[in-house]
């Protein structure tokens, strides 16, 4: 799947989101995106900022959800634990945050990188 492909989704905030997203991954030579949403969650795209190819997609949360494929757990040292599944149909996943909005974007580095790193490889 490629950016173009979820850029245009009815999300607000999400097309600022990405152009950012992926310009700053491009520049410090990154693969994770972090996308903070106004409900808490989080969603990770695992990307390719040099072909705007996402690779992969997850939800980071601090709900257990028993109905997605858990990914692993991370805990922020002397913080919160948050759970993180994969998502398998992005585009759908975008389609039904009706009232939500992005308020947030980051790339992912440092320990939560190196976490994600080890889980998306098993």
């Amino acid at each position: 799947m490629k950016i173009k492909d979820i850029i245009d989704l009815p999300l607000p905030g999400l097309k600022e989101s990405l152009e950012y997203g992926i310009s700053e991954a491009e520049y410090l030579g990154k693969e994770f995106i972090g996308i903070t949403l106004s409900n808490g969650d989080g969603i990770i795209l695992h990307v390719n900022p040099y072909s705007d190819e996402i690779i992969g997609a997850y939800l980071m949360t601090i709900k257990q959800n028993s109905e997605k494929r858990l990914i692993g757990v991370f805990k922020y040292e002397g913080g919160n634990t948050y759970f993180i599944y994969e998502i398998t149909d992005l585009v759908d996943y975008i389609n039904r945050l009706t009232n939500e909005r992005v308020v947030y974007v980051e790339v992912i580095k440092d320990v939560l990188e190196d976490f994600l790193l080890n889980a998306v490889a098993r």
